[in-house]
């Protein structure tokens, strides 16, 4: 619809961002998404659209928005988190430097800019005066890159049985192309007890490393090829990834502990029981091959874990990929539909509630976490037209002229009286 182009148009978008990214708001910083939360406040504030902070537990926040429909349409919520991770070895990680179209800085992409396009779309529907049939949300979530305890707490508090939404869509950096699931993640342990003795006795003791290499080698030769073999339709096969090995005291000693971190990702028809039984399986055929081989294998979050990281999976067929779908086209966006390779709030959200989840966003991922992170203001701002678009066609809508006095949708009250 063009007068929400136009709305659009006449909002500094890039400037958003690029004020958004000067607002550090890394990992393990004190009141980390506290002054993005207040910011973002202050946006919708000024927009007159009613908004809240909330701190879901010490130095940690949430910030939501409504913009509250008729009561006769379906709920679409805007979702994305305001944390990012640190700067690294990032030069000039918060200058918020724009460049030849561009924003650069820390979270430019992951995600700050999803988040401006997500706030200026309610702004140019607020703006329009166009009424929506059904309530459009905005969440800014905090934890996103490490535990997720944002979500957890959008789940508990804003999305629960009394506040249901019937859609989300996560914006996380897709270059708008249309994510409708992602796998599961599960992040796991092995540690590989032996024995330490010097190295010029070798045979007296038991090499925890070699052990390991053991491990190693099974999953490479007869776990991997089963994991192929599960192909699921658009998210693909399930994968295994040996992220870090460390062990050993020094070259002239057999070491007695090495630890390995496994990355697993899930697909649908598989179960995060299924994993580790299929790897204490390895272990335990290892062990029988050679008693001495002994290993404990067990989730890394274990002690401080928040909720399961189930893939997911969004039908194509759904209203709200219907929805994001004419919105692209309307945008003049190629729709290209394909699996997000990494794990978001997304996963969270379908697997705890009855809410409909999408993944799409402005920039590219491996931009992301980068020393290059940026996003492109031309594609953040087109962002909003299909973020705004998508609400207008899935919550529905009506201009002034066929809204009335009584805040209710004037075709559903006539039908109620037709009957």
């Amino acid at each position: 619809m063009e007068k929400i182009k136009k709305e659009i148009e006449n909002i500094d978008i890039g400037a958003i961002v690029s004020d958004m990214v000067k607002i550090p708001s890394y990992s393990f910083m004190e009141e980390q998404e506290r002054e993005i939360s207040l910011y973002i406040k202050s946006f919708f504030d000024k927009e007159g659209i009613p908004c809240r902070v909330v701190q879901i537990e010490e130095g940690r926040y949430n910030v939501t928005a409504l913009l509250k429909g008729e009561g006769c349409g379906k709920s679409l919520m805007l979702s994305g988190h305001t944390d990012t991770v640190p700067p690294y070895d990032m030069e000039e990680p918060f200058s918020g430097r724009m460049h030849q179209g561009k924003v650069f800085g820390r979270g430019a992409c992951d995600m700050k800019g999803p988040l401006a396009a997500m706030m200026v779309a309610m702004a140019a529907i607020k703006r329009s005066g166009i009424s929506l049939k059904g309530d459009l949300y905005f969440a800014g979530v905090a934890d996103e890159e490490e535990q997720g305890k944002g979500a957890a707490y959008l789940i508990e508090h804003d999305l629960n049985a009394d506040n249901a939404v019937d859609g989300v869509i996560v914006g996380e950096p897709t270059g708008l192309h249309i994510s409708p699931g992602h796998k599961g993640l599960e992040w796991i342990e092995v540690s590989f007890s032996g024995k330490k003795v010097h190295g010029g006795r070798q045979n007296e003791g038991v090499n925890a490393i070699e052990m390991a290499a053991r491990f190693i080698s099974r999953i490479y030769e007869t776990y991997m090829p089963v994991l192929k073999s599960r192909d699921y339709p658009v998210l693909g096969p399930p994968t295994i990834n040996i992220g870090t090995i460390q062990g050993g005291d020094q070259p002239s000693t057999v070491p007695d502990r090495c630890i390995l971190t496994l990355d697993r990702r899930m697909v649908p028809s598989e179960t995060i029981q299924q994993v580790y039984d299929e790897l204490d399986e390895i272990a335990d055929k290892l062990h029988q091959e050679d008693p001495r081989f002994e290993c404990e294998i067990r989730d890394m979050f274990e002690d401080n874990k928040t909720l399961p990281h189930i893939p997911f999976v969004t039908e194509e067929q759904d209203p709200l990929m219907m929805s994001i779908k004419k919105a692209c086209a309307e945008t003049s966006v190629e729709t290209v539909i394909e699996p997000f390779p990494a794990w978001t709030d997304a996963g969270f959200i379908s697997s705890c509630t009855q809410s409909t989840c999408v993944v799409i966003g402005p920039g590219q991922l491996a931009k992301a976490h980068s020393p290059e992170e940026c996003v492109e203001i031309a594609e953040v701002s087109r962002a909003a037209e299909i973020y705004a678009l998508c609400a207008l066609d899935y919550c529905g809508f009506r201009d002034c002229d066929d809204y009335d006095v009584n805040n209710c949708c004037v075709g559903e009250r006539n039908e109620e009286k037709d009957r």
